[in-house]
């Protein structure tokens, strides 16, 4: 008994170290896993801020890709127009991304089909990750709308298909929501969430897209 004691205190003695030293390999390899995990997110949203900001800066302009990639929390490092097209980078804490955006020899927004004046800076950032995402540009059938605009749509109501909110309570109104065409609201969902863009109202205004909040 007494031999068979001092084995097992000997080899558990021997096996306490062996257990410190594995869990101290395990959190070492966790935290390495961590960081590569990080960095790899952060080059992700540093390319899509990238390709956001380039889309931007072919249809606003430097001023246009500043305010977007400020808005996917980048900092705009170069700006350069080659003929129609717009090549940027953009720096997202330490990761660095470079994208570059064709534009139509007439101009024109890149990331857009149909009007986006008024729309907030954070609404066009959104549909250019969208537009960056699919590949194509966002149509937009209907986006900021004026009091005297939503009055008029308020007044006939009756002969829309969608709901129509009333003059002053419309996220319209504040240049944070867009309608698509019906055809296209499949399109947009793949890639809504991951832009920013909400689908409030999926049963009764499915092309009615706002900004997520």
């Amino acid at each position: 008994m007494l031999v068979w004691r001092a084995s097992s205190e000997t080899e558990q003695g021997q096996v306490l170290p062996l257990v410190a030293a594995l869990i101290a390999v395990i959190g070492v390899m966790a935290v390495q896993v961590g960081r590569v995990g990080e960095a790899a997110y952060q080059r992700a949203q540093a390319q899509t801020a990238a390709d956001a900001a380039a889309l931007a800066g072919v249809a606003d302009g430097r001023a246009g890709a500043e305010s977007v990639a400020r808005a996917n929390r980048g900092r705009l490092v170069s700006y350069r127009e080659i003929d129609a097209d717009v090549q940027v980078t953009v720096r997202l804490g330490d990761a660095t991304a470079e994208a570059r955006a064709r534009g139509s020899a007439g101009g024109g927004a890149a990331w857009a089909q149909g009007s986006s004046t008024g729309l907030a800076p954070a609404m066009r950032a959104a549909i250019a990750r969208a537009a960056a995402l699919l590949g194509r540009p966002i149509p937009i059938t209907s986006g900021f709308r004026s009091i005297a605009q939503q009055r008029a749509l308020w007044a006939r109501r009756h002969t829309n298909p969608y709901p129509v909110a009333p003059p002053g309570t419309s996220m319209h109104g504040r240049g944070l929501a867009i309608d698509v065409p019906r055809s296209f609201v499949p399109v947009l969902l793949r890639v809504a969430r991951q832009a920013g863009l909400c689908q409030p109202y999926p049963r009764n205004d499915p092309i009615h897209f706002e900004l997520c909040r």
